[in-house]
């Protein structure tokens, strides 16, 4: 799942240009890296190692913090 949120002591934080990204650090830990770009649907998170679930990105309007994954 991928939504805005505030970060907090269980996750890393990453600045982009303006905006800031969080992702619990065990999901990081799963996925190892996260490639994030701004694409006219939105943003697109591509994990470097897919979980297993239907689907290896996942993408959402806006900006903002946001993790991609199931948690």
């Amino acid at each position: 799942m991928l939504a805005l949120d505030e970060s907090n002591d269980a996750d890393s934080v990453f600045t982009q240009g303006p905006y800031k990204f969080c992702i619990e650090q065990d999901l990081l830990a799963k996925v190892e890296a996260v490639t994030i770009d701004f694409t006219y649907m939105g943003f697109s998170v591509e994990p470097q190692v897919a979980l297993g679930g239907g689907g290896s990105s996942c993408s959402v309007g806006g900006g903002g913090c946001s993790g991609c994954g199931s948690h």
